[in-house]
């Protein structure tokens, strides 16, 4: 019977890198900030690869607590025997020709390493995978030289590139990845495994996930619901079609499912959906930086048009906009001119929008109502750029006080930063948001989904007390 996966893994002293050459120095690369020991494994004794080879495991006069294999398919049986007799306790298996090639040699070869490492108690990660990472303690597979940081979300993935991309990308989001497995075909330890093991991760908070199939379905489903229980559990299934399915079988190996099975497994795991890559990022870094207890949004705009618009797709998602309390409407009224302004809701500030007095005003006048459950900002980069020629510093002084409101009020606040021509000075808003932790999007559809999905999330955990 094989181990269940504990936290150990992600923090092993030793690494092994087993077939190290010049090919392969990524892996010495990668592992250049961890914390811990890293030794070489190759018969030839490669030299001037920044770590020292050894020709054997077994010549090694250290504890082995992980390795990482890089051999030829065909030997990586007969490593995971020299590892089981080593007492190592986790191996990831970067090779690939399993039955990702839809061989039969291949399957036999992935068989054959599943039995030998549950023979020996070893915790098998792929193979054709990159394995685990830890960002605390340097134990990386990005291929980026990345600081170590503190973050307390997982990522557990069938793509070793996509572990790469949302580790690396993310961090731009906020989604800042503390520990992450790439598990590849999943021979032995299936992405169910990590979730019952990342459900009670004192060091997680929210688990993501990238999904191509299942070998136990059943398994999956259960170890979805009880882990979105306890913390959010935001997935991406891909291969829904015929093609992505033909893609996915030559990719891990897995089989992917009907896409109607897979929807019934979100429905009834109540698992966040996300649809793609960038929705992935948005989802994360919504959930990552706070929740929302309602449905109903203050929109607060420069632009009328854009309020409108705004309205119409929050509402189009299932989102509510309600026409603001009369005590409300006069607390606003009494900060801004009586001419060009909307205060019912959404709030178009127009000309007022110069004032950050003003604004700060109408952000703590939607903070106080008891009908709003959260707000949302529409900021346009461009219009920014033309009002800090007329108030120099200006722009810092609106996420400034964007920030500061939000510190102060107890609703959640979320930005749209509208697409335009002045990256540079959007790009510059975006990190400021993101680093004050309020989630900032480049599109309002995406925003819209991102805060639905938000609230219906926590709309179901209250309704399990």
């Amino acid at each position: 019977m094989k181990k269940p996966v504990t936290n150990d893994i992600f923090y092993p002293r030793t690494v092994a890198l087993i077939g190290i050459s010049p090919e392969t120095l990524f892996w010495a690369r990668n592992l250049s900030n961890f914390q811990g020991k890293v030794y070489g494994v190759n018969p030839h004794r490669y030299e001037n690869l920044g770590i020292t080879v050894y020709p054997s495991l077994f010549d090694i006069n250290d504890e082995i607590d992980q390795a990482i294999v890089m051999v030829p398919n065909r030997i990586v049986p007969r490593v995971l025997e020299d590892c089981g007799k080593r007492g190592v306790k986790v191996v990831t298996v970067f090779t690939s020709g399993f039955s990702e090639i839809q061989t039969e040699e291949g399957r036999l070869l992935e068989a054959k390493a599943a039995e030998i490492a549950e023979r020996y108690g070893i915790i098998l990660v792929g193979p054709n995978c990159l394995g685990l990472y830890n960002s605390r303690i340097g134990l990386n597979f990005t291929g980026a030289d990345l600081a170590r940081h503190e973050g307390n979300i997982a990522f557990i993935s069938q793509s070793g590139g996509l572990a790469q991309n949302l580790t690396v990308t993310g961090r731009r989001y906020g989604v800042e990845i503390l520990k992450a497995v790439s598990c590849g075909n999943s021979a032995l330890y299936e992405p169910a495994d990590f979730l019952d093991f990342f459900k009670d991760d004192e060091e997680t908070n929210l688990i993501t996930m990238y999904v191509e199939g299942a070998k136990d379905g059943k398994k999956l489903l259960k170890s979805l619901q009880e882990a979105n229980k306890r913390k959010p559990v935001v997935m991406w299934k891909a291969g829904n079609t015929a093609e992505g399915t033909r893609a996915a079988g030559t990719h891990t190996g897995i089989l992917t499912g009907t896409a109607n099975v897979w929807e019934a497994v979100m429905k009834q795991s109540k698992v966040v959906k996300a649809e793609g890559f960038l929705d992935l990022i948005c989802t994360t870094m919504t959930f990552a930086f706070g929740n929302l207890k309602g449905y109903n949004l203050g929109v607060v705009s420069i632009s009328g048009g854009q309020s409108v618009e705004y309205t119409d797709t929050l509402s189009t998602a299932g989102l509510k906009i309600p026409v603001l309390s009369r005590e409300t409407q006069r607390t606003i009224e009494s900060t801004m001119p009586k001419v060009g302004v909307n205060t019912k809701n959404p709030v178009d500030m127009a000309a007022s929008w110069r004032g950050m007095d003003t604004l700060n005003g109408v952000l703590k006048a939607l903070g106080k109502d008891s009908n709003i459950d959260g707000i949302v900002i529409s900021i346009d980069a461009h219009r920014e750029k033309m009002l800090e020629l007329l108030d120099e510093g200006r722009i810092k002084k609106l996420t400034t006080t964007i920030i500061e409101a939000r510190n102060t009020i107890n609703i959640p606040i979320f930005v749209i930063l509208t697409a335009t021509a002045v990256e540079e000075i959007a790009l510059n808003i975006f990190d400021d948001f993101v680093k004050a932790k309020i989630p900032v999007y480049r599109d309002p559809r995406i925003a819209a989904n991102c805060i639905k999905k938000l609230a219906d999330y926590w709309a179901w955990r209250e309704s399990l007390n």
